[in-house]
């Protein structure tokens, strides 16, 4: 099947632009009949209310670096003009999706609590007739519950869920931290949640140190927490598993009063060994509750 698309090159004035694509014309005025096929042009043979007037005729608009000096000015106003011309392909590519929970966008009229955390708030190891601590707080609060978690997410999947949440001042938040050594990255198409210990990335591990680590994540705490009281509710940070020896700046993680601890809380184990079991929930649910309640004191 013959193409009958139309494609514009803006290239360099003086660069021989037939070494590349031997059957494009070259235009050098505002034309409105073209036939389909290859085309080129420059900002020395148009103007650019030219080139923007004649881009509407075509399919496609691209850039040909070859002849420019990237230092020079022309190099720099082709350029821009180029991205001008194609901020209407954006649509092309498939966006970034920040945020994939869908009880974000929405929510009661009334005070809620919000549970923004990984496995751990979800419930992970729990079988279905018994309840995550998010449940049993929000029964004792007698307030509908939004739980927003995502097993094997990281700080930064909760902390973008969180600034694109509904929340109010009449509110109460739980923010679950997560180790620092799960991040979310973008792989050119999609957003996803990574694991350190357990990428075969090379590159990945090569290129970030575990101090950098902890400069992001505690980044995003801090943003997040000055966030929630510019926002004036109510919240509690807790990390779930105790932080132990294994975590560097311990200090910087139990700054804020806000904070509640689960030390001495693992009373057993979910089904898969690895999660809190359905007591260990409830006594989580219980000191969330005392914290939340000295904090209103």
């Amino acid at each position: 099947m013959q193409d009958k698309s139309r494609i514009l090159f803006l290239t360099e004035s003086t660069f021989d632009f037939s070494t590349i694509q031997p059957t494009s014309t070259l235009l050098t005025k505002p034309v409105t009949e073209l036939e389909p096929g290859l085309y080129h042009t420059s900002l020395g043979d148009m103007t650019v209310d030219q080139i923007i007037k004649i881009s509407e005729h075509f399919d496609d608009i691209k850039f040909e670096p070859s002849g420019f000096d990237i230092n020079s000015t022309v190099y720099q106003e082709s350029l821009s003009l180029y991205q001008y011309l194609n901020k209407h392909n954006i649509i092309d590519h498939e966006p970034i999706t920040f945020t994939d929970h869908p009880d974000i966008s929405h929510r009661t009229d009334q005070p809620t609590l919000w549970v923004f955390g990984c496995s751990h708030s979800h419930g992970v190891g729990l079988r279905p007739n018994e309840e995550p601590y998010g449940k049993h707080l929000a029964q004792a609060l007698n307030l509908p519950l939004k739980l927003i978690t995502k097993p094997g997410s990281s700080l930064s999947w909760s902390y973008r869920h969180l600034f694109n949440s509904m929340i109010e001042p009449r509110d109460i938040v739980v923010w679950q931290l997560t180790t620092p050594n799960r991040l979310s990255r973008f792989n050119g198409t999609h957003v996803e949640e990574i694991l350190l210990n357990n990428t075969k990335d090379r590159k990945l591990l090569d290129s970030i140190t575990d101090q950098q680590l902890y400069f992001l994540q505690l980044s995003q705490l801090n943003t997040g927490v000055q966030y929630l009281k510019t926002l004036g509710c109510t919240f509690a940070l807790t990390s779930i598993v105790d932080f132990g020896a294994s975590y560097d700046h311990v200090a910087e993680y139990v700054k804020y009063q806000e904070y509640c601890s689960h030390y001495g809380l693992h009373l057993d184990m979910g089904t898969d060994g690895q999660h809190a079991g359905p007591l260990s929930h409830k006594a989580i649910a219980q000191r969330l509750l005392n914290h939340i309640q000295l904090l209103n004191a």
